[in-house]
């Protein structure tokens, strides 16, 4: 009879699955023991591998609605070993490769736009940011952390609203790079704020000729 961390003996592995299977955080929850090639964490009885977040899921949302159905990962981070009941989910395999492909696409940030989630912190709830810039509340977290997007030498420019506001509104008045050496930055750096890639959450009030401009 194979072991569960429902009946988990002396097994250290069970008593740590059994002990985390309610886990109430939204961080992502790494297996601390060791993994195979693929990344996933698993434990074996009777000769056969058993993953830990299909456990997981199955103890979560209940068992899989076909047996071909796999334990999704919303953070994208099943390969690091995340096992967070919260993050899983039963989805299909084309369900779960399109949404594998559609979490990495979503979490290309720029610098800037890093550096916004940063300064977001605390003034709006974590939820609201992720929508906001199209990525996981998971890596909003992350970043306001520190843990990833970490600063590397100076600070980043950071714009004021007033400032977006000005440097938008001379989009097609003045040149990028003349508006860049005013305030210190590239063009590039214009450029994202002008096109709201950076600085999305600033809102301007446009006439109907600018919003046909625009578009």
């Amino acid at each position: 009879m194979i072991t569960t961390p429902d009946d988990p003996g002396d097994s250290q592995l069970m008593l740590w699955i059994r002990g985390h299977r309610n886990y109430v955080w939204d961080w992502c929850l790494i297996w601390p023991f060791s993994r195979g090639r693929s990344g996933y964490g698993s434990y074996g009885r009777e000769d056969q591998a058993l993953y830990v977040h299909r456990y997981m899921c199955e103890y979560r949302n209940g068992p899989a609605p076909t047996p071909d159905h796999e334990a999704a990962h919303s953070c994208g981070r099943g390969e690091d070993g995340c096992v967070n009941p919260k993050h899983l989910s039963w989805k299909t395999s084309a369900e779960n490769q399109l949404d594998r492909v559609q979490w990495q696409r979503r979490q290309k940030l720029t610098p800037e736009q890093a550096l916004e989630i940063r300064g977001l912190k605390g003034l709006e709830h974590v939820e609201v940011t992720a929508k906001r810039f199209g990525i996981t509340e998971t890596n909003v977290r992350y970043i306001q952390a520190g843990k990833t997007w970490k600063r590397e030498g100076k600070d980043r420019r950071v714009f004021t609203d007033s400032e977006v506001l000005a440097i938008r509104s001379l989009r097609y008045i003045e040149s990028s790079r003349s508006i860049a050496e005013r305030y210190g930055v590239n063009a590039t750096v214009i450029a994202r704020i002008q096109t709201r890639e950076t600085y999305r959450y600033v809102e301007i009030a446009l006439s109907p000729q600018q919003r046909a401009t625009e578009t």
